[in-house]
């Protein structure tokens, strides 16, 4: 299952609130990210920075899947105001999932 990780930044002063969307993140949106093959989705925050990883079963398709759902899109036009991306630049909500970063060690418990 392919792993995919990018990093992008709150905007100064935002932090709470990007906390406050993600515990309401909205159903059609859950919906969504199933509809595209995401298997499983985490964002963790370490001051304004953000981590994003997600186990999907084809990154490109779900990227494709997820660009065409009209909820998905309002969703990230919404974090728009909130949000820059990797570089600190403007985030561009019609392209929310950039190339992830690449992945340079993986660990996994061996199953028993």
């Amino acid at each position: 299952m392919p792993r995919v990780a990018f990093v992008m930044h709150v905007k100064e002063g935002q932090e709470e609130e990007y906390i406050r969307r993600h515990r309401e993140v909205w159903p059609a949106v859950l919906a969504d990210l199933e509809k595209a093959g995401v298997q499983q989705m985490n964002i963790f925050m370490a001051g304004r920075q953000l981590f994003l990883y997600m186990e999907v079963d084809d990154y490109a398709e779900a990227s494709r899947i997820l660009a065409q759902s009209p909820e998905s899109l309002r969703w990230e036009e919404s974090m728009a105001s909130i949000i820059d991306d990797a570089g600190g630049e403007t985030y561009d909500p019609e392209n929310p999932y950039p190339d992830s970063l690449p992945e340079v060690f993986y660990w996994q418990k061996a199953e028993r």
